[in-house]
């Protein structure tokens, strides 16, 4: 059996790609230019084009560039049915489904994790799923080679922990084990994930490139193995020892650097990583506050881009500052590409969605109804078959001006019984069936369903409310109909309620992220990760204060660090250690970057981020200038002086020809508010409450009085009679 030759390693650096294309040219000759190179993402495809356009001095065949989950996604579908991509959203909501059922027939499990309902159940099976494909990831080829290992390496790490805490661990570490094990099955995705990669090496024709600025985790280092049974494979990553780095960075950040493997072969220049000046291009950019440091970023931008550097990127470490700094640029039409994107959960398509929801779940709370009818998802002319384009916000407004002054609170029978008044104009017709529509439709979202049943029921009412088509010309509203069609697609039998099919969207809409489209590619904003072996003409680091440098990843439950070292699973420290190396190779390949904090914040000093500080105390420990603050001018305008005239009074024509004793009152206690409120006829909504007002009063009063007036009248007659 052939062994997987030692990866090619090259230092961090702008000459990364060209080293790459050099070595694969040096180790692949004479059949490089037939090899099949694997990066990263798509990103990086581009990046190694242009190292071998510049590379090739004459016209050549080039090599075949992919990432491995879209050669996969070229694959055709295996005689059982399996597509070669990766776990598909239909497959995973029937794992979540399944798990969930498991989790909701064990009483115990609410009590042991403060559950009050099934629905605080689907979190619970979310982190699980996420640790059991953690699990996958890492030991599913020691598994398909040896179960029982698996087994005694889990119990050895149990072992780890103390006596207290592996009894009160018990519970927690049995679960785990018991659903990760009924999780490796045929709908596990890194099951058929890792079956198809097998299944590709098997079929080998070509020599491989692996290019990765990490070491291949377990699945993906099987794969290259069983490929190199058939043809060579060639890896290459990142140099991380201490020679390849320049000497300031290496003694600063020692827990970044990799223990020297003697058999391993590099390309990286040792006498350039040595030169003292080799960090002279990073200076220091801190802000007074927030605003200040959105601007001096922003300015920073625009600086470069008069320079004519048409290649830049925001490193969003702190994301508020760094949205900041995106709506600055805006202003001055430079759109910000967001690489990161956010929360589909947070978008306006989203919001939509959820105040449905909230009326149905409610049953028509006035508040929760009033923001689904201000959505602009929310489409009249769909619901009606009246001639022309009503005008909706002035439905709008009638539906909430009548709601507001009869008090009404919520309820679906309360509400359209507000609207029933007298006659009605055209206008208040469409209204009042409107809200009859939405009674009719949330009616429809009764008892239990499985995820289709649902699906379907939310498809006709989207579609009956005009929101379908409106989400469908919206890109978050699109992403949002595939995810709900996805999830439709699926034949999974477990039968939900509302909140839990309610429950189980939202977890969907707060895992998936949500990228907005940018014709603008000169400013790029991504995490630090996402900067990895990619080039810039400069980079502005937005965040670099201690409580987001590093940055603090959200803790998973069940297991310590100790065991998660034991299990060979990310901790704290690796994760830590990844984010200083990917800082390191983006101060290397890029030459300029400016790193920026908020030196205040809630009017306290805020200290600058630990590794910077252990740079700068480096950097005067070896007697070399220390990183320069810098602090772009921001240019100023002068407006010219208009003076105002101020106007006559004349609101003799505005008087009312009467006043009640609230408005008599309203003129003596302030005449401002008497000028707005009885001669500019400026009032405000009605406030709803649910405590008795001052004409609840008087109309009890007057009840009261009727009815007595009414009896006394009755008993006379009768007496009389």
């Amino acid at each position: 059996m052939k062994i997987l030759p030692p990866p090619v390693l090259i230092a961090p650096g702008p000459q990364f790609w060209a080293s790459a294309v050099r070595a694969m040219q040096q180790r692949l000759a004479p059949q490089w230019t037939r090899a099949r190179v694997l990066v990263p993402a798509y990103s990086h495809a581009k990046q190694f084009k242009l190292a071998l356009a510049q590379y090739a001095q004459h016209g050549m065949v080039a090599p075949r560039i992919n990432t491995l989950s879209g050669w996969l996604a070229q694959q055709l579908p295996t005689p059982d049915g399996n597509c070669a991509a990766l776990d598909t959203g239909s497959s995973q909501t029937r794992r979540m489904l399944t798990l969930y059922e498991q989790l909701r027939q064990q009483a115990w499990l609410k009590n042991l994790f403060g559950a009050r309902s099934n629905t605080d159940l689907l979190p619970l099976a979310q982190l699980l799923l996420t640790l059991a494909d953690e699990l996958t990831a890492a030991h599913l080829p020691a598994i398909m080679a040896n179960q029982a290992a698996a087994a005694a390496k889990w119990q050895a790490a149990l072992a780890q922990l103390p006596l207290p805490s592996q009894q009160l661990l018990s519970d927690e570490a049995n679960l785990v084990w018991t659903l990760w094990q009924s999780q490796l099955d045929e709908d596990d995705g890194l099951v058929l994930y890792f079956a198809r990669l097998l299944q590709l090496a098997q079929h080998a024709s070509t020599p491989l490139v692996w290019i990765s600025p990490e070491p291949a985790n377990p699945i993906e280092q099987a794969f290259l193995l069983a490929y190199a049974q058939q043809q060579t494979v060639l890896q290459i990553q990142l140099d991380w020892r201490e020679a390849a780095l320049p000497e300031q960075l290496a003694h600063a950040w020692p827990e970044m650097v990799e223990p020297e493997p003697a058999q391993h072969r590099n390309l990286f220049d040792s006498a350039a990583a040595a030169e003292p000046d080799a960090l002279q291009h990073i200076t220091l950019c801190p802000g007074a506050d927030l605003e200040s440091q959105a601007q001096l970023a922003a300015q920073t931008v625009l600086n470069w881009l008069a320079e004519g550097k048409q290649q830049l990127a925001i490193i969003a470490q702190d994301r508020v500052a760094a949205r900041r700094i995106s709506a600055l640029l805006a202003r001055a039409q430079v759109y910000v590409s967001d690489e990161t994107g956010w929360k589909l959960s947070t978008t306006r398509a989203a919001s939509a969605l959820a105040a449905w929801f909230e009326v149905i779940a409610s049953e028509a709370e006035t508040m929760a109804l009033l923001d689904l009818l201000k959505s602009p998802f929310l489409q009249l002319r769909k619901t009606t078959e009246a001639g022309g384009a009503p005008d909706l916000t002035a439905v709008v407004m009638w539906i909430e001006l009548l709601l507001r002054r009869e008090n009404v609170l919520g309820g679906w029978d309360a509400a359209v019984q507000a609207l029933s008044t007298g006659n009605l104009t055209p206008h208040q017709s469409l209204g009042q069936m409107l809200l009859r529509l939405l009674k009719k439709q949330a009616q429809q979202y009764q008892g239990r369903h499985s995820m289709r049943g649902w699906g379907e029921i939310l498809r006709a009412s989207l579609k009956a409310m005009g929101m379908q088509a409106s989400l469908a010309q919206d890109s978050a509203g699109r992403q949002i109909l595939q995810m709900l069609e996805q999830l439709s697609l699926d034949a999974e039998a477990t039968l939900l309620s509302f909140n839990e099919w309610r429950a189980m969207i939202a977890l969907q809409m707060e895992s998936l992220p949500y990228v907005a489209e940018s014709p603008d590619k000169r400013v790029a904003m991504l995490p630090l990760n996402g900067a990895r072996l990619r080039y810039f003409d400069a980079i502005i680091l937005v965040g670099c204060d201690a409580a987001n440098l590093p940055s603090q990843a959200q803790e998973t439950l069940f297991f310590a660090n100790a065991v998660r070292r034991e299990l060979a699973l990310t901790t704290r420290e690796s994760r830590q250690r990844q984010q200083m190396r990917d800082l390191a190779e983006m101060l290397l390949m890029t030459p300029r970057v400016v790193l920026s904090w908020q030196a205040f914040k809630n009017d306290e000093p805020n200290p600058i981020s630990p590794w910077l500080e252990r740079l700068q105390l480096c950097l005067a420990q070896k007697r070399l200038p220390p990183l320069a603050l810098v602090k772009p001018e921001i240019p100023q305008h002068t407006l010219q002086l208009q003076v105002a005239q101020m106007p006559t009074p004349s609101g003799a024509s505005l008087l009312p020809s009467k006043l009640s004793a609230s408005a008599y009152n309203s003129f003596f206690a302030c005449p401002y508010q008497f000028f707005a409120r009885q001669m500019l006829r400026i009032t405000s909504l009605d406030d709803l409450s649910d405590l008795p007002e001052k004409r609840d009063y008087g109309d009890w009063l007057h009840e009261i009085l009727h009815s007595y007036h009414c009896s006394c009248t009755e008993e006379v007659l009768s007496k009389t009679g």
